[in-house]
Formats: C-alpha cells, sequence, structure tokens
C-alpha cells in the first residue's frame, strides 16, 4: 500500500466513525483544534495527519487506541524486529503512548506486504 492509498483509508475510517457518533466535520474539527478544512482533506486523503492528532482524533471518537483508526488489511507476519528496532525515545511518552505508535508503526509497516490487488507478494 502506497502512501497515498494509506491517507486515503485513513481519512474514510475517521469520516465514518466520526459519522458513526454522530458529528459533523465542523464539531469534530473544533474538538480536534483543527479547522473544517483541514478535517476535510484528512477525510479526503489529501492532507497527511500528525501522529498527536491521531491520538485526538482516537480520543474524539471513543476508541481504545489510536491503532483502531487503521483500517485491517492483508498481511503477513512482520519480519523481525522491524517496529521494535526503531530509534523512538522513551523520554517524554508514556509506555502506553509509546507502545501505541510501535503499534501504528507495525500496522503501516505490515499493510505495505500488500499489493493494490490485496494478494500477498
Amino acid at each position: 500500500m502506497n502512501a497515498k492509498e494509506i491517507y486515503k483509508n485513513l481519512g474514510a475510517r475517521i469520516r465514518d466513525l466520526r459519522k458513526s457518533l454522530p458529528q459533523t466535520q465542523d464539531q469534530f474539527a473544533k474538538q480536534a483544534g483543527i479547522s473544517r478544512a483541514s478535517l476535510a482533506n484528512i477525510e479526503a486523503g489529501r492532507q497527511q495527519v500528525l501522529v498527536h492528532h491521531l491520538f485526538t482524533f482516537a480520543h474524539i471518537l471513543q476508541l481504545d487506541s489510536p491503532a483502531h483508526l487503521l483500517p485491517v488489511e492483508n498481511t503477513r507476519p512482520r519480519k523481525a524486529s522491524s517496529v521494535d528496532s526503531l530509534p523512538l525515545s522513551s523520554k517524554g511518552l508514556t509506555k502506553t503512548q509509546r507502545r501505541e505508535i510501535l503499534s501504528l508503526v507495525d500496522s503501516v509497516l505490515n499493510s505495505s506486504y500488500s499489493n493494490p490487488n490485496g494478494e500477498s507478494e
């Protein structure tokens, strides 16, 4: 999965979850501290999302973890230590936040092993 597809899928997931609350883009954007236009661009997959916004969105959407924002794709088992070896400092992060960031990265890395036809490479 390429970057464009990742942001398109992430945006669609955020939009679907937001609508299930139900909340307007304006209401959600105000809670998240971003403009409605930014949220519209995120939901359309045209704008990249900052990591701290993923945590905010997950909180607003009443999710246990920002990892739940990512769509589940066909995945292969990850290569040993692909995430564990990341140079992610624990300074300034709680253990839960570090684990969630690593989970997000792992999910993205695993989803990149799928080709556009949904078959494993």
